[in-house]
């Protein structure tokens, strides 16, 4: 009997010590809010809508994390909605929310990622006028195209950057970036993001794009580019004249 009290005391020792070495090891704990629900894309996001969530300090980044919805700022007459679909569990960083969208009759707002090199490169910001482009493998159009998706058009939002898989694997910074757009060019644009390999924003002059030139580019006009440089590389050779 004294045995088995003095092998109980030394278990409880024991997971005491060890459970004091991880609190030691990972330090305080900080509040993150998750979803309890799934949420598609503009829907509403509440304290309905959220647990809040005691995670080491170790792990939190409160540039990333949200730990309360009146961080996020947000104007008196708009409520907080997802930037995206959204599933049940996930832990909400910035950029996955933002103030209610303000449209006007007919329009749709949409986001879509974009790769945060090539994509918006640090020069695109809230209020810039760009250029959509999409390149597109030949098994989608015939032969492999660079496509002028919309022209001008206003961004109305850039998220915060978030990491994304991508096809090969692994893993890139994407940054959400939100447009008002007809319903056709929303369309167009739902499209291309899926079925493109890579999405561009070419940023627009403030004082006008000009003309755009033609909406796409395809492997055709580039063979036809390369043949005529090669025509006129030997048409120069044959005229020039020989050394003795």
């Amino acid at each position: 009997m004294i045995v088995a009290a003095i092998g109980a005391v030394a278990v409880f020792a024991s997971v005491f010590t060890y459970l004091s070495s991880q609190q030691e090891r990972l330090g305080d704990t900080a509040t993150v809010l998750r979803l309890t629900e799934d949420v598609d894309a503009y829907q509403p996001i509440g304290p309905d809508s959220v647990e809040r969530v005691q995670v080491p300090s170790l792990y939190f980044d409160p540039e990333v994390f949200i730990s309360d919805l009146s961080d996020i700022e947000t104007p008196s007459d708009q409520q907080l909605v997802a930037a995206s679909f959204m599933e049940d569990g996930v832990y909400l960083q910035r950029g996955m929310v933002m103030p209610q969208p303000t449209l006007t009759s007919g329009e749709r707002e949409i986001a879509i990622m974009v790769d945060a090199e090539t994509g918006v490169a640090g020069k695109v910001r809230r209020g810039s006028i760009v250029d959509i482009y999409g390149t597109f493998q030949a098994r989608d159009h015939g032969e492999a195209c660079a496509v002028r998706v919309i022209t001008e058009v206003e961004v109305l939002d850039i998220g915060e950057l978030r990491t994304q898989e991508n096809a090969t694997g692994g893993v890139a910074g994407v940054v959400p970036v939100t447009f008002r757009l007809e319903p056709e060019d929303a369309l167009q644009l739902a499209y291309a993001e899926d079925f493109s390999t890579k999405l561009r924003l070419a940023l627009v002059s403030p004082d006008g794009g000009g003309s755009p030139g033609d909406a796409e580019f395809c492997s055709g006009d580039f063979a036809d580019i390369v043949g005529t440089q090669e025509d006129d590389t030997t048409t120069d050779q044959r005229r020039a004249p020989r050394g003795e």
